[in-house]
C-alpha cells in the first residue's frame, strides 16, 4: 500500500520574494531512502475566465520569459502573502491586470498545478458580467495587453499557437460548469 513519505530532514536552498526552494530527505513506507527531493513552495494561485455579457472572454497577452514566448491567455496570478480568500484575490488580479471587474465570480475548480515539484494549488473562477472598471495597475515587471475574444474562438485552444496547460485546465473547468448550467453559456453577440 502506498503511503505518504516521512521527511527525515529539510533544507531551504533559496528563498526570496518570488520563490522558495527546499530539499527534503525522505523515507518511504518500505524503508527506501529518497536522498534528495526538491520542492518549490508557492502561495496558491488564481486564474479567471472572465466573460462579458456579449460572450467575449477578457484575455491578457504578455511575454512569458521562461518559455521565451508571447502568450495569449487567461488573467490571474499569485495570492499575496496573507491572502486567504481566493475569490477576493481573483477579483484583485483581474482588476490589476486588465482594469476589469465582474458582476459575479463562480469558483469552478481547484487543482495542483504540478504536485510532483510544487506544494501549491490553483483556484479557477468564472467571471460573469465582465466590464471595464478602471485602468490597469500592473506590477513593475508586467507588460500586459488586454484582448477581447469570443469565448468560442478561445475554446478552440488547440488552435492557439502557444498554449498554457493551466489555461487549458481553466477552460475544462468552465466547460464542466456550462454543461451543468447551459443557460449561462456565453452566446456571441
Amino acid at each position: 500500500m502506498i503511503r505518504p513519505w516521512r521527511i527525515l530532514s529539510s533544507e531551504t536552498i533559496i528563498e526570496d520574494e518570488y520563490i522558495h526552494l527546499r530539499t527534503d530527505r525522505c523515507v518511504r513506507s518500505d524503508g527506501h531512502i529518497v536522498p534528495t527531493y526538491h520542492v518549490l513552495e508557492f502561495t496558491d494561485w488564481v486564474t479567471l475566465i472572465p466573460l462579458t455579457d456579449q460572450g467575449e472572454l477578457i484575455l491578457v497577452r504578455e511575454y512569458r520569459h521562461a518559455a521565451r514566448q508571447i502568450l495569449l491567455g487567461l488573467p490571474g496570478g499569485v495570492m499575496d502573502a496573507g491572502e486567504t480568500d481566493s475569490c477576493a484575490a481573483a477579483a484583485r488580479e483581474l482588476r490589476e491586470e486588465t482594469g476589469y471587474s465582474c458582476d459575479q465570480f463562480i469558483k469552478v475548480g481547484t487543482c495542483h498545478p504540478n504536485p510532483a515539484t510544487q506544494n501549491n494549488r490553483i483556484h479557477f473562477y468564472l467571471g460573469l458580467g465582465a466590464h471595464k472598471l478602471t485602468d490597469q495597475a500592473l506590477d513593475p515587471n508586467e507588460e500586459i495587453e488586454v484582448v477581447r475574444l469570443p469565448y468560442d474562438d478561445f475554446l478552440n485552444y488547440q488552435d492557439q499557437p502557444v498554449q498554457h496547460a493551466l489555461h487549458a485546465a481553466g477552460l475544462f473547468y468552465a466547460e464542466q460548469y456550462f454543461r451543468k448550467h447551459p443557460d449561462q453559456r456565453p452566446v456571441a453577440g
